[in-house]
């Protein structure tokens, strides 16, 4: 799963004309939206959008940084994780995805099993949180 989670985030950070790399580094600030996938695979995946790249992806959208934050997050989980479905279905991986819940300021609170992590445009990380069901 984490392959197909990250060829999905590539593909997302294509679309925005941005670039990822790993990042090695400890769990940071941003905003959470969940996504729960059922089925071949279960999982509650979290993804960890810092605040300054939320104002990055809203001006390459909508050309400017005025944008509902629990929108914009939603809408990035649910952009990669849909990618992510559709990758999976072509490896014969089959899985139901639920709406994007949003949950906040992320305060290190979430159980999780495995994480990976991108640094966004060079910078700032991004994570995505995983916890088997």
């Amino acid at each position: 799963m984490f392959n197909i989670i990250k060829e999905a985030v590539k593909n997302f950070m294509d679309s925005i004309e941005a670039k990822a790399d790993e990042c090695n580094e400890e769990l940071g600030n941003g905003f959470v939206s969940k996504i729960a996938i059922t089925g071949d695979e279960n999982y509650d995946i979290y993804i960890i959008v810092p605040h300054e790249k939320l104002s990055y992806i809203a001006n390459y959208y909508f050309g400017d940084d005025d944008y509902d934050t629990e929108d914009l997050t939603k809408e990035i989980a649910n952009q990669i994780i849909g990618n992510a479905k559709i990758i999976a279905a072509e490896k014969n991986i089959n899985f139901d995805i639920s709406v994007p819940e949003f949950l906040g300021e992320f305060d290190k609170n979430i159980e999780y099993d495995d994480m990976l992590s991108f640094k966004f445009n060079g910078d700032k990380c991004f994570y995505i949180l995983f916890k088997g069901k």
